[in-house]
């Protein structure tokens, strides 16, 4: 065997291998490693876009970018800290018919979907609708030629996507897209007083934990859909909402096409439910007390509504007491993160 072929691929190998990782340490980015809390599944991350302490940074400028629109909006006006990252599509003045609750933007690292019917299967693409006219109403010429006559862009943009000429239309949007994905998946919501009861670092009052009884057990059934510590199992469910469906409330079916998608919508994470009233995928309730009130009383029935709410002695609702709504009520504030609120991580560069 002539050994010298061999003697130059591995020579060759071993240059573009040192020249590669030449290259990534001259691109000045530094790998992030997401906190998984514990108990926390894995979470599902982009290979095609990974996360760097660079493109976290970037991500979050971004988010409270106001430049990148024509209306003087950015991601957060939609998307308030103090409100676990989500703000009333009324408040906004958004057609509850057409526009669906704003949802929080917590955990998002553990979710495999986006969107309350699931309709976008990955977080690195989501932000690039806002461009649109409905939110940011964006000249994206416009847009490009401001973010890139600000040095700090500049720098932020060359070293997280090195070797792509990102200020042209098309790829800007999806860069920035990518970006912003990386801060959000950076946003994690794990410091809740039931985290911390759970942790052995707290205590419960006699009325949360009997709420946690209820949530826990085939007294509240809340479980089964929103469980373990995500408080979500990041399915679809028909809870009941409505017995009467059109385009606007048949949920997972406009993305499936499939009847018995029809009024199911993906479970949301209970993390700070305290904060992000209103409630549901259109906001139809206002307070904690009227959601607690839907599954005691309110269920309605229809060909797809899930079998949980319809088990044996559950067809005419849990038939709580007052106190056991209570109970539920302080369970479901006990999972608030008020680290979360004002952690200067997820907070607007000074």
């Amino acid at each position: 065997m002539n050994k010298k072929p061999f003697l130059l691929l591995v020579t060759a190998s071993v240059f573009l291998f040192w020249h590669c990782n030449k290259k990534e340490k001259n691109e000045g980015t530094h790998p992030y490693q997401i906190a998984v809390p514990r108990n926390f599944p894995s979470p599902f991350l982009n290979p095609e876009n990974p996360m760097t302490t660079e493109g976290v940074e970037l991500g979050r400028r971004l988010f409270y970018e106001y430049r990148l629109s024509g209306n003087g909006r950015s991601c957060n006006s939609c998307h308030l800290q103090e409100k676990a990252f989500m703000i009333s599509n009324v408040s906004l003045g958004l057609d509850p018919a057409k526009y669906n609750n704003i949802p929080s933007l917590v955990n998002l690292a553990w979710n495999p979907d986006y969107n309350w019917n699931g309709y976008h299967k990955d977080l690195d693409h989501v932000a690039i609708g806002d461009f649109g006219p409905d939110f940011f109403n964006s000249d994206i010429h416009q847009v490009i030629s401001t973010i890139a006559a600000d040095k700090s862009y500049q720098t932020l943009y060359k070293q997280v996507f090195s070797g792509t000429d990102v200020f042209t239309p098309g790829v800007f949007e999806e860069k920035t897209a990518f970006a912003i994905a990386q801060f959000l998946r950076s946003i994690v919501s794990a410091n809740s007083k039931f985290d911390k009861f759970v942790a052995g670092k707290g205590a419960l009052t006699n009325e949360e934990k009997y709420g946690y009884e209820i949530f826990s057990s085939e007294k509240g059934d809340c479980f089964h859909c929103h469980a373990g510590s995500l408080t979500t199992d990041n399915s679809y469910h028909n809870i009941g909402l409505d017995s009467v469906f059109t385009l606007s409330n048949s949920g997972r079916a406009q993305v499936t096409f499939m009847a018995k998608d029809i009024g199911l919508y993906s479970t949301p994470s209970l993390r700070n439910a305290a904060l992000t009233a209103p409630y549901m995928h259109d906001g139809r309730f206002a307070t904690l007390d009227e959601v607690i009130e839907h599954y005691n009383s309110g269920v309605r029935s229809s060909a797809t509504l899930d079998p949980i709410m319809t088990k044996n002695n559950k067809q005419l609702g849990l038939k709580l007491s007052s106190y056991e709504k209570f109970c539920l009520k302080a369970f479901l504030v006990s999972l608030t993160d008020s680290n979360l609120l004002v952690n200067p991580a997820y907070s607007r560069p000074q």
